[in-house]
């Protein structure tokens, strides 16, 4: 009796075991590839800022523009390429072209036609939360950050 028990709990742990080992194999090499975004709504429009993680360290950013409570995008704010670094838990992204609208009170347009303003910017950088849900900026010294950014994933 006592060696089928014995057998039976060494089956068991053996089990458990392989399956754990097999979960953890199956997570992701990068687990922070994907999307996140941040919405932030106003009186006449909405802003949603999208930054995309990609293979290989590269960036993808952009904010898209809606009539507030609609959700019908009206077009591009911004666009943004460039390339990000992991350490410690924070992401950091550098911009390495930064594309914006580019006549004067204007809101949004096409992204064919926004104007590139900027190459090879400061970083930005933001602290991993929540397992790889949630992105956190972190307010640069010397800054006056009003309220927290956080991006959270959608994919």
């Amino acid at each position: 009796m006592r060696i089928q028990l014995v057998a039976i709990l060494l089956i068991g742990s053996f089990v458990f075991f392989a399956c754990n080992e097999q979960k953890e194999g199956m997570l992701p090499s990068q687990p922070e590839l994907g999307k996140y975004q941040m919405e932030l709504k106003g009186n006449t429009f909405d802003l949603t800022h999208t930054i995309e993680l990609k293979p290989s360290g590269n960036v993808l950013g952009w904010g898209i523009i809606k009539n507030a409570g609609d959700s019908k995008d009206l077009g591009y704010n911004y666009y943004f390429s460039g390339i990000y670094t992991l350490e410690d838990g924070v992401v950091s992204i550098f911009q390495e072209s930064y594309f914006q609208v580019g006549e004067a009170g204007k809101q949004y347009d096409s992204k064919e036609m926004l104007v590139l303003v900027q190459t090879r910017s400061a970083s930005s950088d933001y602290s991993i939360k929540s397992n790889f849900t949630e992105l956190h900026f972190i307010c640069p010294p010397n800054s006056i950050c009003l309220e927290d950014r956080i991006f959270k994933r959608v994919d």
